[in-house]
């Protein structure tokens, strides 16, 4: 167990710090980011495609699909490329649904560090509802100007990285706890013979 609670506790502060650096990034460079980010995807979508399209030419009959496959992924990414804001739309429907699993699995947290018998769960709890609005708000999409939503995910990230890294912190000394006492309370019982 004390193993599992280690690699949680790994996997959710790098979850938190890399929600933050990403925050930071499009908080500072939305529209480089963005930039970037689509000309990158454009380049592995063209990418995809061109294996495709080789793999098609050297064997036809064991991949009768992988031609029209892979020009159509060829297609998209100089599509992609081209048109890179058919794909920004996309980017705070993605984040927002990051942020709602987030807000979820902290809510799933505050339960279990109330089980646990952590005093504060409420805090907890709150965090994951402020979480779960801010990736609705990311969903819904509420701002027009394309910078402006970057910033508001960043910034966004940025408090789901550290409140994780905090919601973490406190279910995992909850969870210790309990550990703790359950280890204290199991001791062997030898009846010796004193005469």
């Amino acid at each position: 167990m004390k193993d599992a609670m280690k690699r949680v506790k790994a996997d959710l502060i790098l979850s938190a710090v890399l929600c933050v650096a990403l925050g930071v990034v499009l908080l500072v460079w939305p529209a480089e980011t963005i930039d970037i980010f689509c000309k990158v995807l454009a380049a592995g979508v063209v990418l995809m495609g061109a294996v495709q399209l080789i793999s098609y030419l050297r064997e036809r009959d064991i991949h009768p699909f992988a031609g029209v496959l892979g020009l159509l992924l060829v297609l998209v990414g100089i599509w992609i490329f081209v048109r890179p804001a058919s794909i920004v739309s996309l980017i705070p429907i993605v984040i927002g649904v990051i942020l709602c699993a987030h807000g979820i699995q902290d809510v799933k947290l505050a339960i279990e560090t109330k089980a646990n018998g952590y005093e504060r769960w409420w805090s907890i709890l709150l965090i994951a509802v402020v979480s779960l609005a801010l990736g609705v708000i990311c969903i819904v999409n509420a701002f027009g100007v394309v910078t402006l939503a970057l910033q508001f995910i960043g910034i966004a990230l940025i408090y789901d990285g550290i409140s994780d890294l905090w919601i973490a912190s406190r279910a995992i000394r909850a969870a210790r706890s309990v550990l703790q006492e359950a280890e204290a309370v199991d001791v062997d019982y030898r009846e010796t013979d004193d005469k």
